[in-house]
């Protein structure tokens, strides 16, 4: 066997062995968060489908939620573990496993608003876009940025509602088209809360738009 051949069997073994290992490792997190969700579901929904898109991101969704939801889209966006070049770049970004709510509400909010962490990976260009938008800078504690179109009188209120003990907030948007509600977590500090708190936590900040 030539070098050259020897090498290229070594680097296939390397890439398939790291992409079984990453897609399995993915797959437990997920089954793991799942499992955790489950403990707070029933608040939102009962009938829950589950699918994996691709390897990194497992979606649940909730068609006929309770109100104030009408739709219920949860993701856990898990790190691309299973392609070790792509991984090891995302985490360089602050790429970390990631939960996101999103929702359709029975009622549209009276209201528009957003706040992210500025360096978070999921609100990347978001500052920009919503500049371009003309919506306003509105005044909030770091590390969090906000926006509105106005300022809304129930900022603080709802920030304060998500602000989740030892789980900082990375995203909050109230929108009046769709999703019309969305909130973004880090999943390794949600996963240490009761998953019954977290989701009546969005519950009530579901009312409060």
């Amino acid at each position: 066997m030539s070098l050259s051949l020897a090498i290229f069997i070594i680097v296939v073994i390397i890439v398939v062995g790291g992409f079984a290992l990453g897609t399995q490792r993915n797959i437990h997190r997920g089954n793991n968060a799942m499992a955790w969700a489950q403990g707070g579901l029933p608040l939102v929904g009962e009938k829950t489908t589950v699918r994996w898109l691709g390897s990194s991101v497992l979606q649940l969704k909730i068609q006929n939620a309770r109100r104030p939801f009408r739709e219920v889209e949860v993701l856990f966006v898990l790190e691309p573990r299973d392609i070790a070049p792509l991984w090891f770049l995302a985490r360089a970004r602050g790429r970390r496993d990631l939960f996101i709510f999103r929702s359709r509400l029975h009622t549209l909010p009276d209201f528009e608003f957003e706040a992210f962490a500025p360096t978070a990976w999921s609100a990347r260009g978001r500052e920009a876009q919503l500049r371009s938008q003309k919506w306003q800078p509105v005044t909030v504690h770091d590390p969090l940025v906000a926006y509105a179109p106005e300022p809304p009188s129930a900022a603080s209120r709802l920030l304060d509602l998500a602000a989740l003990s030892g789980c900082p907030l990375v995203r909050l948007s109230i929108q009046r088209h769709d999703p019309n509600f969305e909130v973004h977590w880090p999943l390794a500090e949600l996963q240490k809360l009761p998953a019954s708190a977290v989701f009546e936590t969005l519950r009530k900040l579901g009312q409060q738009t």
